[in-house]
This record gives structure tokens, sequence and C-alpha cells, in this order.
């Protein structure tokens, strides 16, 4: 008997240290580092991932434009029956199985079904094919476009990752600075109750102190659900199930930098992808000039043909090179040459406003970094100040030196400088992330 319930106890045990263990990996595994998080967002963010498939769609593209240089080759087979005389001796003819006896004028005249089966296996290789060179050219200049626009996508993704993380640390700091503050009030509404029933304070006086608390309590509700909406909004930007829990590693700190002098961003990658871009518009406007031009082709077929089906009684062959010029195709040519040369030129305009406004954007950058800082550091005084002034107006509360509401009012300056400090540190991590973002380089040729 004692030995059945060792055995009972022991199986319990064994269970409940596996799901010790389970819920301790499931812990675990809801904490991430920065780096954690931008590693998963690199492999799972759909923004990401829909741009790697226009790079293989870009891919695709170049590779159709090969058909300026490579042959095509076709396989035919078909199967016909007529009793046309002059589909009849042809389909014979073909065959090689005329005889003197096809010569007959009757049979000539009516020659009753005739059945031919034709297989062919056709070649045609270009060989001046000017627009099509050009368009190859497009092609490549298209994908090189998208490799550096989906490079881009990558850092822009990579930035709103630290926004978040950081916007996610913001929000759980700012829970925890309104609990201590919420439990400082419980403290100063316990002494408030104490002292009412002693006769130092008045019922006005504890009143205050639950008024603060109930505010204290609604604020951190907020802020717990603000904790929820960031803890979304990182786990759909790393392409985890919103509803899984989350936690940062870290709480929120003022992130090391540097500027690094830039004073171009024609080096970024989303500039070099508008770059290509354009010199890819360029070479389908001279695409479309070349089509005025001649194509010459070779081509080649060899035949086989039988009365029978799955027979090749009788072959044959035909080589050529055809020279083709459409001089004039309804004004289409013309109209396409038109049309794509002032897509070019809006494409410039385009290029160029973007530039400047970019431009305009970096310099915005640099001086936010310079603004944020100041406000960091004033900010960061202020709460020091702010809480002495807490400390020193408790220990006088304490002593029955100050009045209720001049606690308060410190207690509420005090939680107000804190938060501000922390979104002061927030956004300048911001700030230095958008700087650096915007006055990076693209680390590809």
């Amino acid at each position: 008997m004692n030995r059945t319930l060792f055995k009972h106890v022991l199986i319990v045990c064994f269970a409940l240290a596996g799901y010790l263990s389970h819920a301790q990996e499931g812990t675990s595994d809801a904490v991430f580092s920065l780096n954690e998080a931008l590693q998963l967002a690199s492999e799972n963010n759909r923004e990401v991932q829909k741009a790697l498939a226009d790079v293989e769609a870009a891919k695709a593209g170049n590779q159709q434009a090969l058909a300026a240089f490579l042959p095509s080759v076709e396989l035919s087979s078909g199967y016909t029956t007529s009793n046309d005389p002059l589909y009849a001796f042809g389909f014979k003819l073909q065959q090689q199985g005329v005889t003197m006896a096809d010569f007959d004028p009757t049979v000539i005249n009516s020659p009753g079904q005739t059945n031919h089966f034709a297989t062919q296996v056709m070649v045609e290789q270009p060989l001046i094919n000017v627009d099509a060179w050009a368009g190859k050219g497009a092609a490549s200049s298209q994908l090189k476009a998208t490799e550096k626009k989906t490079e881009y996508t990558k850092e822009h993704i990579a930035f709103l990752v630290k926004q978040t993380y950081y916007g996610l640390q913001l929000a759980q700091n700012r829970v925890e600075v309104m609990k201590k503050a919420q439990a400082a009030t419980d403290s100063y509404l316990k002494m408030a109750e104490d002292n009412l029933q002693q006769g130092y304070l008045k019922e006005a006086d504890v009143m205050a102190v639950r008024v603060r608390q109930y505010e204290q309590i609604a604020m951190v509700q907020e802020a717990e659900n603000q904790v929820k909406n960031v803890s979304e909004m990182l786990n759909f930007m790393i392409g985890r199930d919103i509803t899984l829990p989350i936690q940062v590693s870290d709480s929120i700190t003022q992130v090391p930098f540097t500027f690094n002098n830039a004073t171009t961003i024609l080096n970024r990658s989303d500039i070099l992808a508008m770059q290509h871009g354009l010199d890819a518009q360029k070479k389908m406007t001279k695409s479309d000039l070349y089509k005025f031009a001649p194509r010459v082709n070779a081509f080649g077929a060899y035949n086989l043909y039988d009365s029978d089906f799955g027979g090749f009684g009788a072959d044959s062959y035909m080589v050529g090179i055809k020279l083709q010029w459409r001089i004039f195709n309804g004004g289409r040519n013309l109209g396409k040459y038109n049309q794509t040369k002032a897509y070019y030129n809006k494409a410039q305009i385009a290029y160029q406003d973007y530039v400047e406004k970019e431009n305009m954007e970096l310099s915005k950058a640099t001086r936010a970094i310079a603004v944020a800082e100041s406000q960091m550091i004033t900010y960061k005084m202020a709460a020091e100040e702010a809480l002495e002034s807490l400390r020193i107006r408790t220990n006088r509360y304490n002593q029955g030196l100050e009045k209720t509401s001049d606690l308060l009012m410190a207690e509420t300056k005090a939680e107000e400088s804190v938060l501000k400090k922390l979104n002061a540190i927030y956004n300048f991590n911001v700030a230095v992330f958008k700087y650096q973002l915007l006055a990076s380089e693209s680390n590809q040729n």
C-alpha cells in the first residue's frame, strides 16, 4: 500500500515538474531583447516578406527579358484530313508518297479522304533586336531598384520595431511609476484616516486623498491598457500572434549616439532605388524608340509527316533568316514612345522632389536630437527636484507640519515629472533612431 502511494506521489511530482518547466519556458519565450525583436522582424514581418516577393518577381521579369538573346524552341504535332484536291496532293507530297497513278486526272480531281499527321520542331534565334536589348537593360535596372527598395524596407521596419520596442519599455515603466505613486497615496490615506480618528485632520483632507487615490486607479488602468496596445503592435511587427504575452528585457534608458556627419542622402538605399528606377525608365524609353528599327531573326524547322498516327515516314527541314520592319502600325509605336517619355520626365521630377524633401527631413532630424537631448536633461533635473520636494513634504506631513493638499500636490508633481523624464528619454531615443535611418548608407553595390 505504501509502495503504491509512493508511486502515485512520484508521478504527480514528475507531472508538476514538467508543468513548471513548461511554464518557465513560456515565460522566458515572452521576454525579448531588442536584437531578438529585430531578428524576428527581419524574418517574419509581412512588409519585409512582401518586399522579398517583389524581388523574386523582378528576378522573374529579368529572366523573361533574356528572350532578346536566347533561342525559342517549339514542338507541335497535328492531324488533318481532307478530300480537297489541292490539300490531298500536297499531303502526299509532304509524305513523299506520290506515284505516277496520282497524276491521273480522275485521282487528282477526286482524291477521296486523305489523312495527314505532321510533327514539327521550330527554332527561332534573335539576331538583331535592339528594342529587346534595351528592354533587357531596363529589366536589370528594375531588379536593382527593387533590391534597394527592399533593403530600405528592412531598415524602415527596423526603425519601427525600435520605436515600438522602446514604446513598450516606456509604457511598462509608466505603469511601474504610477503603481509606486498609488502605493504612496494608499499609505497617505491610511495615515490621514488615523489622524482623522485622533482629531488631527478634517474629513475634507481625507476625502482629498481618496479622490487622488481614485484618480490614480484610473490612470493605472489606462497605462496598463496602453501596455496591451503596444504589446499587440510589437507582436504584429515581429510576426507573432498579437494575443501572445510579450515583455522587453530592459528598462528604458538613453541610447548611445554620435553624429556621423552625414551631409547627403544620395547613398541611401531608397535613393539608390529611385536612381535605378530612373535608369530603368530611361532604358524603357529607348526600347520604345528602337521599336521603329527593323528586326533580324534566324529560324529553322524540322518536320515529320505520315498518313498513319505515330508514323514518321517522311521528313524535311527548312532554315532561313527573316528581316522584319514594321514601318507604320497606326501610330501605336509613336504613342507608346511619347507616353514612356512623359513617364520618365515625371519620374525625374518625383526623384528631385523626394531628394529635397528627404534632405529637409535629415536637417529636421538633426535638430530634433539637439532639442530632445536638451529636454531630457531638463526633465531629469526637474524629476530630481520634484522627488526631493516630495520627500521633504512627506517628512513634514508625518510630523504634522504640512497640509494634505500641499502633500498631494507635491506627490502629483513628482509623478508627472518622472513620467515626463521617461517620455523625454523615449523621444530622444526615437529621434536618434530616425536620424540613423535618414542618414544611413547602403551596404550593397
